[in-house]
């Protein structure tokens, strides 16, 4: 698809919009200064191509999502932690895990939860034996 093709205001693709380009322009101010022009030239050449109504689409959910990538680019250990969190199944996040039983090497049982993997003693195991080594 050639990007040149179709004009502005039909609903075809073309040229980005002032609109969406003012919007992902602005999108790449918070972002760290060392990272700034190159993300600016990214969104922008994402627009080519796209009707309108996919611009707005797109420059919205850029603009939503800026701070997360400021984060990412200035803190990525901080990201990282909260991947893991979100890496979670969503019902282990709500707590309603799937527990297994399962022995532990020294034999007391435990119980282990299949999506996360989060371990708890069994009802009435010995205090001193918790899970796997």
């Amino acid at each position: 698809m050639n990007a040149q093709l179709g004009s502005r205001g039909t609903g075809q693709a073309g040229q980005p919009t002032w609109w969406a380009s003012m919007a992902v322009r602005s999108a790449s101010v918070p972002l760290p200064s060392e990272y700034r022009w190159r993300y600016r030239q990214e969104f922008l050449a994402e627009l080519s191509g796209m009707t309108p109504a996919q611009q707005l689409h797109h420059a919205t959910g850029v603009l939503s999502r800026v701070w997360t990538l400021r984060m990412a680019l200035s803190e990525p250990a901080r990201l990282t932690r909260k991947e893991a969190t979100m890496a979670k199944p969503w019902l282990c996040r709500i707590g309603r895990h799937r527990w297994q039983r399962l022995r532990n090497p020294e034999g007391g049982w435990y119980h282990e939860c299949r999506g996360c993997g989060k371990q708890r003693r069994s009802p009435g195991a010995n205090p001193n034996t918790f899970g796997s080594p």
